[in-house]
This record gives structure tokens, C-alpha cells and sequence, in this order.
């Protein structure tokens, strides 16, 4: 009879590991609560592996995938993993979404017999899953090795574990899970990317975190940073022949924030009113404060100042992309609060000027 415990996130969560590691090792079939349901752990290197895949084939939805924590999961099977799946597997994971690569020139572990590689390449693809539950925090790190997950969309642990007939060896029980649909899964090459099936994670969402993230930094995030972002969101859509609203659709997502920005306030007046001049509308906006998440997240940080760029440097040091002055000349771009319109007008017109010369490079001439 396989163990069964109940999950309880105040328990430490190293009761949990010895019969998880014992049951892997021992090629047994560990079940786990996922965020569609249950999902089921396999060692693909144990003698049975072949056999727990076979049973798993009958109620596992779609091939299974490799446990994967980021890219550099992907990357340690020698793989091509293309920019926009990097971005999905920091930016989204854990979540119900399984990046799909192609397997060709993959590197297999050398203990993974030649029929447990061919049930993991499928469709000449090979798949990277993280599910969404906390239990996968405190025992990622204790996997006896590269692990495989398969979907069973069942809502409890007991029901997968009957369902295996004596298969698995060790489930962990957070009651009945949600299903709502099975985790969507993405194609990603060199061309692009595509959603085959849209499931549970939504194409909108995807298209924002696949998206090129721009992200324009000031000091207070209602006057320099808001401008240079809608301005740059007109150019790009002007350029792309789209409108503003479908430009994640197309590859990009505009941000900005601010070092010393408090949450939640408007752009200034001067601000939106200048923006208006030249076709941009700044009336929805609202303040965001810089944090290490933005900095990794992004894709090129253009600053206001040198200022800006030594803070950041200070607090993100290595988080990030390099920080770019908006400026090619190198010089600083005066923040305009607390001055006449006619001064936000002259910053508008600046930002402008300067960001025509990061459009070629960002869309391609």
C-alpha cells in the first residue's frame, strides 16, 4: 500500500521527503497536488519507469513532460531554447503551462533507457512543466535527479492512486483540487511561438509574458518614465501598423516605474497634457515603484539620468538587463515637476526625439 499524507503547509515540510525520495528511487510512482488536479512523478532512470509511463498512458492527459524549475532545466539537455520560451519559463512558471521545444540534438541522461527517452519525445517534441502548488517549493530541491510529471486531471490524490492500481508509492494529500480545464501548452521555436491547445492558462497572458518587456525608469513614475512610455507604445504600434492594445499581440509590452515612486498616483497634470499634444493619452495611468522582479523581468531598461542608473546599480546589482540612458549623448533628462507646461511640452518633445532612435533596433529595420 502506497503512504499517503496529508498536506499541511504549516508542517515542516522535511516529513514529507523521505518517503518521497524513497519511492523514486525505488520507481515507484509519486502523486503530488498540482494546480489542474493531480499530477504524477516518475524517475526516468529507474528499471520501471517504462512500466509506470504505460500506466500512467491511461489516465494521463497528453505525453508526459520534465519537471522543470526554469530554462536552464531545458538547457542540460543541450536543447535550443529560444528567447521567448526563457521568457515564459522565468516569467510565468509555476503555472498550468507546459513548454514544448524541439528535441532534436537533445542530450539524454545517460542512465535514461533508450524506451523511457522515446515515451518523453513526442511529436519530435519534448515538454517542461512547473505546477503551481506550494508543495513543489520545499521538495524540488530534495529529487533524487531529473523527474517527470504527467497530468492526470483527477481532483484528489486517492482517486490517481487507485487509478495506478498499486503503482504509486507515495501521495501527498491537499483534498480535492480544482480542475478547470487541462494546463495549455506552447510551441516554441525560432519562428515564434504557438498555443496547441489553449487550457487553463489564457492566450492573453501568454502574449504579455512572451512579449519583449520595455521598461522606461524615473524618479517618481508621474512624469518622465509615463511619457517615454506611451510615447514609445505610439511609435512601435505607428510602426507595426497595429493598434496600442494589440501590441503584446505583436511582441511588446511597454512599462515604466520609478525609484522613489510611491504606488497608486496619477500622472501629473503638465504630464498628461503635454502627452495629449503629441496623440497620447496618460489618464489611466498609475505609478508603479522599481523592484528586483521588474529588473528581471525586463527585457531593456531605459533611465531618465545617470542617477537612475546608480541606484539601480546599487540596489539590482546583476538583476537585469543594462540599464541604457534615454539620451544618446549621454547627458541627463531634468525631471519637469513643478514646472510650466511649456517645459513638460520641451520633455515630451526630448523623449521623443531620443526614443526614434531605439524603435529601428527594438522592431527591426
Amino acid at each position: 500500500m502506497p503512504t499517503v499524507l496529508d498536506w499541511n503547509p504549516t508542517v515542516d515540510p522535511s516529513a514529507y521527503v523521505p518517503q518521497l525520495r524513497e519511492a523514486l528511487t525505488a520507481g515507484d510512482v509519486v502523486v503530488l497536488p498540482g494546480d489542474v488536479g493531480y499530477v504524477a512523478l516518475v524517475n526516468p532512470a529507474a528499471p520501471t519507469a517504462l512500466a509506470q509511463l504505460r500506466a500512467l498512458s491511461e489516465i494521463a492527459e497528453g505525453p508526459p513532460a520534465v519537471l522543470a524549475f526554469g530554462p536552464d532545466d531545458a538547457v542540460r539537455f543541450g536543447l535550443d531554447v529560444p528567447t521567448v520560451a526563457r521568457r515564459l519559463m522565468f516569467r510565468a512558471w509555476p503555472a498550468p503551462l507546459a513548454v514544448a521545444l524541439s528535441a532534436k540534438g537533445a542530450i539524454f541522461p545517460g542512465d535514461w533507457p533508450e524506451n523511457v527517452r522515446a515515451a518523453v519525445v513526442v511529436d519530435g517534441l519534448i515538454r517542461f512543466r512547473s505546477p503551481d502548488h506550494p508543495a513543489f517549493d520545499p521538495l524540488w530541491p530534495v529529487l533524487p535527479g531529473i523527474t517527470l510529471v504527467a497530468e492526470t486531471l483527477l481532483p484528489s490524490a486517492e482517486a490517481v492512486v487507485e487509478s495506478l492500481a498499486g503503482k504509486a508509492g507515495f501521495a501527498l494529500s491537499a483534498g480535492e483540487r480544482p480542475i478547470g480545464g487541462r494546463p495549455s501548452e506552447i510551441l516554441v521555436d525560432r519562428d515564434g511561438w504557438n498555443l496547441i491547445p489553449e487550457g487553463a492558462f489564457g492566450a492573453d497572458e501568454i502574449e504579455k509574458l512572451a512579449a519583449r518587456i520595455i521598461l522606461f525608469v524615473c524618479t517618481g513614475n508621474t512624469c518622465r518614465s509615463p511619457l517615454a512610455e506611451v510615447l514609445a507604445e505610439k511609435l512601435l504600434a505607428d510602426r507595426l501598423g497595429c493598434g496600442i492594445d494589440d501590441l503584446p499581440a505583436r511582441g511588446f509590452w511597454v512599462l515604466s516605474a520609478g525609484v522613489s515612486a510611491y504606488p497608486g498616483w496619477p500622472a501629473t497634470p503638465e504630464s498628461e497634457e503635454a502627452g495629449a499634444a503629441f496623440g497620447v493619452d496618460l489618464r489611466t495611468h498609475r505609478s508603479r515603484p522599481l523592484n528586483p522582479q521588474l529588473m528581471a523581468a525586463a527585457d531593456d531598461v531605459v533611465v531618465m539620468t545617470s542617477g537612475h542608473a546608480q541606484v539601480i546599480a546599487s540596489r539590482y546589482p546583476g538583476i537585469g538587463p543594462g540599464v541604457r540612458l534615454l539620451c544618446e549623448d549621454g547627458s541627463d533628462l531634468d525631471d519637469p515637476i513643478g514646472s510650466g507646461l511649456d517645459v513638460y511640452q520641451e520633455c515630451a518633445q526630448t523623449i521623443l526625439k531620443h526614443l526614434e532612435r531605439f524603435i529601428p533596433e527594438w522592431v527591426g529595420s
